[in-house]
């Protein structure tokens, strides 16, 4: 199976999803360890030494508290979890078209969880080797503000703007050009990025001293308002 993957740490709040999961994947051939939110995750993994921890992080994006991409985001940004591989899943439709170092993969969730579990067999078997993690990416501060903005978007945008956001802080830390069809430096007195997706335009302000991206504002479209 490609990436020698094992050892699974299933992070999913939804306990009938969660007993399901690891259940298919045990049958499967998977060894399954499971928690029921970021913050218990990322506890339980700061709490092993690196030869317990997993081959490969399944991790829902949409749960209470810490969610997903905090999660992904805490792990890049930690210097002995960076090296962890994580497959993303939501039930929301679309996939994210940028990629993350890291990450293995976005699953859409079917109806049941064996039907998952196949797909993430297939998945893997496609998937090339592991590769060695670019330079650590700057860390990204969602401003309470800005969660909220982002929290009442559709929750395929909202992804997808989570995924470039995350983005926009790996390529921050390179010496990459900061222009495309999506991200772009802003000429202001404070380093700024603007980050535009589906219509949805964030600044990121940029501290390089704290090595850190900040969203101060976020532009929401008026189709894309709640009434």
């Amino acid at each position: 199976m490609a990436l020698g993957v094992r050892h699974l740490l299933l992070v999913e709040d939804d306990r009938t999803w969660r007993e399901g999961v690891d259940q298919a994947a045990r049958e499967a051939g998977f060894q399954v360890s499971s928690v029921a939110d970021g913050t218990e995750a990322l506890d339980w993994l700061r709490h092993r030494p690196r030869a317990q921890h997993p081959d490969l992080i399944l991790l829902d994006l949409v749960m209470p508290g810490l969610d997903g991409w905090e999660l992904y985001g805490r792990l890049r940004t930690d210097a002995r979890l960076r090296h962890l591989t994580v497959m993303m899943m939501s039930s929301a439709q679309g996939t994210p078209d940028v990629p993350l170092h890291g990450v293995a993969g976005f699953l859409h969730k079917p109806p049941r969880p064996e039907a998952l579990v196949r797909e993430l067999a297939e998945r893997l078997r496609e998937l090339p080797g592991r590769q060695e993690p670019p330079r650590m990416p700057y860390s990204l501060r969602l401003p309470d503000e800005s969660l909220y903005a982002l929290h009442a978007l559709p929750a395929p945008v909202r992804h997808a703007v989570r995924v470039h956001l995350l983005r926009a802080a790996e390529l921050s830390a390179t010496e990459l050009p900061l222009a495309s069809s999506w991200l772009m430096a802003l000429h202001s007195e404070q380093p700024s990025l603007l980050v535009t997706v589906e219509g949805v335009r964030v600044v990121l302000e940029v501290d390089d001293a704290a090595c850190a991206l900040t969203a101060r504002m976020v532009i929401v479209p008026s189709h894309l308002r709640h009434s």
